[in-house]
């Protein structure tokens, strides 16, 4: 699968509270910490965290590098 249809299928739809949600595994948290970046809801499951963004465009900015890094838990 491509790298821009893993990303449109993640963000094609949204959760009941309108994040899109990202799976990611938990070495994000060091992007997320070096980055700063706000308006992120950051859920820790297990080994895996879910980013939860209200904002199309940083979410779709935070699947790109989490795919690139091979960071994605999808």
């Amino acid at each position: 699968m491509s790298n821009s249809r893993v990303i449109r299928e993640l963000l094609s739809r949204k959760d009941p509270q309108g994040y899109y949600v990202i799976p990611c595994k938990l070495d994000i948290l060091r992007f997320l910490e070096k980055h700063n970046i706000e308006s992120i809801v950051v859920e820790e499951i297990g080994d895996i965290v879910l980013l939860r963004i209200k904002s199309r465009r940083v979410a779709e900015y935070l699947a790109f590098i989490a795919l690139k890094q091979g960071l994605l838990a999808v």
